[in-house]
């Protein structure tokens, strides 16, 4: 019960204030003397000084900073322990009826972690009354009194036992506070439990160490140097026991309290020698720590020197490293749609620094092709120039969308602790899906420029079209029917749907160029303008003339705004009525001039 209230504090707190935690660890705080107060006001929060560590680490607080933080946590651990040393049982009957009603009648996310979080201690001090209660009979029990002064009798095996068992346990806390129980009944002398609570200090400094094996030498440096300190500390305390237990008959007499106060003395003098050579020590672990090999960032493998490469096989080329940008990008997607669901805090790092590869992959080969079409090409090669221009422009526009909006957008949206609902989740869901759907196409018209799946690029554009404005249509009809709406929320799902609609537009823009070299889209999508006789006539005058409006330009989202407009650009294609499903063999005719289009 004492653990499972202890992981109920944690949890309630996380969901509480995670977001403005985040905000206070990445913003806020810098240098060795903040992460060490840090350290403390994390512990104070979320009861537990490893979940302090994990949360920081994975914000970027590595290093002697790191380091310094995790001293901080122990310290904070200290203070908790204090408290919580005192027989506070009464109060877990109120600490419960609030934590149960609050989470019960909450009306927003911090509400109902603040009642988790109530419920939780009301738990740890219900349970440490119990334990008090329950280790009075073994006070007078000779098996358990044997079994324990067989093993205190070695001071060092006593040790290793409590930090095997913190390690285990994964809290320092409650073995502190079990300790502390035992002592208070007689069941264990004073010096045994403050021995005792020496192995706990380094069984928890353990746990850390043990999480972070398979990360990088900057977030080993910290947990390594934590438990270098807490071992000498151990060390050098365990002749002083009996010394520190008279010295401690001064300050209390109660066997408990002076075992808690061990736990204080031993780790704010850890702290206080640690923080004097904070630098030296991570420095030094760091050089001790085997070299890593870091794997090197993608960038373009297959951009040969135009002038020593045949045009064909320099297009080919292009191909192949824009198929590297593709990866790149389907990665970001997913990243993105698992941050929609669930929070993801390391998220707006990794799509910047996948953003800033795939805009080293664009700026290379924007440079090649333009390079490229200074060169004697053929009417087609510089059409296949042309087009491959257009798709890695796209690709890197859809890259920017992710990291400068929809990103921003989803921290937003966890540090005002918004939920979506049920039908915005399945919306954004859903569109997400059916990009990563019309992808395999984007890329298969690109490569092969086959007219027939270029229509069914096309044919996927207007089906998402008319699902996505059927899902904005929906979610806006719920919001006017709710007693009480989110406006921020709607705003919210708003913009990611927009951005959600601007990405697949980018993905099916390749399809618009070949098909209007098939003479088969207009040049305006207005009904009364009736196209230039001349207009299926000039092949060659393709390269000089302004690209047909319906193409994406400069980060601009192109997509129809309505069934209707969708619509008239799939009349053309031959896609409308009944005809739903897109023929390999489908001949589709260009509108002839002065012809009215159905």
């Amino acid at each position: 019960m004492l653990i499972w209230g202890l992981k109920r504090v944690q949890q309630g707190m996380k969901r509480a204030f995670g977001g403005r935690l985040t905000y206070l660890i990445r913003d806020r705080f810098a240098g060795v003397w903040s992460a060490l107060g840090l350290g403390v006001f994390l512990t104070l929060i979320l009861q537990s000084s490893t979940a302090s560590a994990l949360l920081a680490a994975s914000l970027g607080v590595q290093g002697e900073a790191g380091l310094a933080l995790l001293l901080g946590a122990d310290v904070g651990t200290t203070l908790v322990a204090l408290v919580l040393s005192f027989d506070l049982s009464a109060f877990s009957p109120l600490l419960l009826a609030v934590g149960i009603f609050m989470e019960l009648r909450a009306k927003d996310k911090r509400q109902r972690g603040i009642g988790e979080g109530l419920m939780g201690l009301g738990l740890m001090l219900l349970a440490l009354g119990l334990l008090r209660q329950q280790a009075v009979p073994l006070e007078g029990s000779e098996l358990f009194s044997d079994m324990l002064q067989s093993l205190i009798a070695e001071p060092w095996l006593a040790i290793l036992f409590a930090a095997v068992l913190t390690f285990l346990l994964h809290s320092s806390l409650v073995m502190v506070l079990l300790l502390a129980g035992l002592v208070g009944a007689g069941v264990i002398g004073v010096e045994s439990g403050m021995m005792l609570i020496l192995g706990v200090n380094i069984g928890s400094a353990g746990i850390p160490v043990y999480l972070s094996r398979k990360s990088s030498n900057a977030k080993r440096v910290a947990p390594l140097g934590n438990l270098i300190l807490r071992t000498i500390g151990a060390m050098a305390f365990a002749p002083w026991v009996t010394e520190v237990h008279m010295g401690l008959n001064y300050v209390s007499m109660d066997p408990a309290w002076q075992v808690v106060l061990m736990h204080c003395l031993f780790n704010v003098t850890v702290a206080a020698f640690g923080m004097l050579i904070v630098s030296k020590l991570a420095g030094w672990i760091d050089t001790r720590l085997p070299r890593e090999t870091l794997a090197p960032l993608p960038s373009p493998k297959y951009l040969k020197d135009v002038q020593e490469t045949a045009p064909s096989a320099a297009l080919a080329n292009v191909v192949r490293d824009t198929l590297t940008m593709g990866e790149l990008l389907e990665d970001m997607l997913r990243e993105v749609h698992l941050g929609m669901t669930e929070r993801y805090d390391a998220l707006e790092k990794k799509i910047h620094q996948s953003d800033d590869i795939i805009d080293d992959f664009h700026q290379q080969i924007n440079a090649y092709l333009l390079e490229l079409g200074g060169q004697d090409l053929t009417e087609d090669e510089r059409y296949r120039c042309q087009d491959l221009l257009l798709f890695i422009t796209n690709i890197e526009h859809a890259g920017d969308t992710l990291e400068r909006s929809m990103t921003l957008l989803l921290k937003k949206k966890n540090n005002l602790h918004i939920d979506f609902t049920d039908y915005e989740n399945e919306a954004l869901d859903s569109s997400m899906k059916a990009i990563f759907k019309v992808m395999p196409m984007s890329f298969q018209v690109m490569m092969s420029e086959d007219v027939s799946s270029a229509r069914g690029l096309i044919q996927a554009k207007h089906e998402f079209n008319i699902n996505h404005q059927k899902f904005l249509d929906g979610q806006q009809h719920r919001t006017m029917q709710a007693e009480k709406a989110n406006p921020v929320a709607h705003s919210l799902f708003t913009d990611l749907m927009r951005d959600v609609k601007r990405l697949h537009s980018h993905f099916t823009a390749i399809a618009y160029p070949v098909l209007n070299r098939e003479g088969e889209l207009r040049t305006s999508r207005w009904r009364g303008y009736n196209e230039p006789k001349s207009a299926q006539s000039m092949p060659d005058q393709l390269n000089d003339a302004p690209a047909p409006d319906v193409l994406v330009n400069d980060k601009t989202d192109v997509a129809q705004s309505d069934a209707d407009q969708a619509a008239e650009v799939m009349a053309q294609v031959g896609q409308i009525g009944e005809q739903p499903e897109v023929s390999e063999t489908a001949e589709v005719l260009p509108v002839q001039a002065g012809v009215k289009p159905l």
